[in-house]
């Protein structure tokens, strides 16, 4: 296959020169020496935290103290309490509940929450999600051929406030539909007010409808579905903790996966259920965890975005998202190690493709002169379409600007978009809406069907559209504060502090810190593929040398000894013979347990050659 040939060919690795940008701290001196010895914390523990806006002493205990009343009152989602009882009238009726799915981690989560809560409450309940050659979304096929099967209530989670067409359809055929959804509500283009257009559901739950008062918008389909869970299980008067737990921990992994901001209910439902992993019984979760080695009371945010994510989402992007909901709704677990296991198999398959569609996409790219563009709308025909997603986002890291990654030789072309802060690609695309022959997504994201032939007045309108100026397209990486490594590497106190900052993802970053001028000593390769690195650099308060990894910085850093010294410098630094090379850095600090010996852990984020420069200010 084409991906498997194009897997051996990564291309040269493009480095774009990045902007560091020391984060501000505007609280005096005086107000973080009180608040350290208020909370009783280190000076360096209180400028960390007021650096990232947490001063008052409320703020912070509330940051860091475990309490689940802070998750919002489902009844706060505008139709939410209609929604619900509609459900129940129909479970008491014995009428037929099709949940509407979606092919992606929130989707299949957000399902599998509705499957199991229906079930258990008696519901006469099955699932449908589309195949990705469908694509998002409700379709008329797809809506009359639930119909003619006898349904008569349909539910959408993850998706139908794009539909009002699908929705209508629906209606005609005698179903009672009700939609619930996480994306932005379209909206007039051409009305000064922007005025929202919902679909003619019997009831939305969105909580983007300029009618919703729930005070927290960047939730997921996932954390809905649990809403929704809860808020049945109160109208029918059934308390079953461990329940729902299980709905807690999958709508945890649904924020996670679906990129929501960590702050707010997201955090404290990220949290605990990391903390009580360990307790929930759902058998296909299980299943998936031991397939992969993962152990419940060890798992973090990483492990669920980098592992079991990718695991889930390959069954859609590969054969059918069915296999996962299959997973999570299993009660045998010899069923669900099988399962669990094809989506690990199937996984990595979809690594070889996503590396092989990458490196063509990013050559097609070179070669069409796409790479100055403000946005990048690439159509590579070829490539499979349930790839275009994981190679938009690579793409995007490496010209760091919204890019639109499009798939399919057919008269119609389907593809993914990823952006970047300062680019609503949403309402970029409500503005082409008369291009597109469908569209969907939010500020970061979207999913787009076109006519092939509207593919280059796509690009032309979106890039002559596009407010974003170079500077803007630099790549940035904000650092928390400038902190010596030979510190760092020695206060574990301050590390432990660090951890306490979990779970980090979007909107609670992991804290990154910066050391300039360190001269290098010696540098060791690992792995199996030789890609990982130690590099040793000189202790400048006294002898010795300090140990800092490096995951994936060797490309870059041999590319700066060859500049600098020549490929003999390369290997005096391997055999660890001296020579006259000073880097700058950015890195974080962890915790590592090896063997039952915990040390303090420094991790590279970004180097560059010393040129006596300190980082930009803001």
């Amino acid at each position: 296959m084409w991906w498997r040939k194009l897997c051996q060919y990564t291309g040269q690795v493009l480095y774009l020169a990045k902007k560091w940008i020391m984060r501000g701290c505007k609280v005096a001196p005086e107000q973080i020496n009180h608040m350290a010895a208020e909370l009783g914390i280190s000076v360096m523990e209180a400028r960390l935290l007021a650096v990232r806006g947490l001063v008052e002493a409320e703020d912070v205990r509330a940051f860091f103290e475990p309490m689940p009343e802070r998750l919002h009152s489902s009844g706060l989602l505008r139709d939410m309490d209609e929604t619900c009882r509609i459900l129940w009238r129909a479970v008491g009726a014995g009428q037929k509940i099709v949940i509407y799915g979606d092919y992606d981690v929130d989707g299949v989560t957000a399902t599998s929450i509705m499957m199991l809560a229906l079930r258990r409450l008696g519901a006469d309940v099955s699932y449908y999600i589309p195949r990705r050659s469908e694509g998002y979304g409700l379709n008329d096929a797809a809506v009359r051929r639930l119909a003619e099967a006898g349904a008569q209530v349909l539910l959408t989670v993850d998706n139908g406030i794009m539909a009002a067409g699908q929705v209508a359809l629906a209606k005609e055929l005698g179903l009672t539909v009700l939609v619930t959804d996480h994306h932005e509500v379209p909206f007039e283009a051409d009305s000064p007010e922007h005025r929202q257009v919902l679909p003619p559901a019997d009831a939305v739950v969105d909580p983007h409808r300029e009618d919703c008062c729930y005070p927290f918008k960047s939730v997921c389909a996932g954390m809905i579905a649990y809403k929704m869970a809860e808020c049945l299980y109160e109208t029918a008067g059934r308390r079953q903790p461990d329940e729902m737990l299980e709905y807690h921990v999958l709508a945890a992994i649904a924020t996670v996966c679906d990129i929501m901001e960590l702050r707010d209910e997201n955090r404290e439902l990220l949290r605990s259920a990391l903390q009580r992993m360990p307790d929930v019984q759902n058998i296909g979760l299980r299943a998936l965890l031991e397939t992969n080695r993962l152990s419940p009371d060890k798992l973090t945010a990483h492990h669920i975005g980098f592992v079991i994510g990718p695991c889930i989402n390959a069954g859609g992007r590969l054969e059918t998202a069915d296999i996962a909901v299959e997973l999570f709704l299993s009660s045998n677990y010899e069923r669900a190690l099988e399962l669990a296991r094809h989506l690990t198999d199937l996984n990595a398959v979809r690594k070889d493709m996503s590396v092989g569609g990458t490196a063509a996409v990013r050559d097609i790219i070179e070669k069409s002169g796409y790479a100055d563009d403000r946005v990048i709308v690439v159509h590579m025909p070829e490539l499979p379409e349930s790839i275009a997603g994981i190679v938009a986002g690579r793409v995007k890291e490496m010209y760091n600007r919204p890019v639109f990654v499009l798939a399919g030789t057919g008269e119609q072309v389907k593809g993914s978009g990823r952006s970047m802060d300062g680019y609503n690609m949403f309402e970029a695309l409500v503005d082409c809406s008369e291009l597109l022959t469908v569209f969907g997504g939010h500020y970061m994201a979207a999913g787009l069907t076109l006519p092939a032939a509207n593919v280059d007045e796509l690009r032309r309108r979106l890039n002559a559209a596009c407010e974003l100026e170079p500077e803007d397209m630099a790549p940035q990486i904000y650092v928390d504060m400038p902190y010596p490594i030979e510190r760092a590497v020695v206060n574990r106190r301050f590390a432990q502090f660090l951890q306490q900052l979990e779970p980090f993802g979007h909107g609670n970053s992991e804290p990154l810190f910066a050391d300039l001028g360190l001269a290098v000593r010696s540098i060791q390769l690992m792995g199996a593929d030789r890609q990982f690195m130690r590099v040793y650099f000189a202790n400048r308060s006294q002898q010795g040398v300090i140990c800092v990894l490096s995951f994936r910085h060797k490309e870059e850093l041999y590319k700066i000894v060859l500049e600098k010294g020549g490929e003999k410098m390369w290997q005096d630094l391997l055999c660890g013979r001296p020579v006259q090379l000073e880097l700058d850095i950015i890195y974080t600090i962890g915790i590592d347990d090896f063997r039952g010996q915990s040390s303090v852990q420094l991790s590279i984020v970004d180097l560059r050659l010393h040129k006596n420069v300190r980082p930009a200010g803001k």
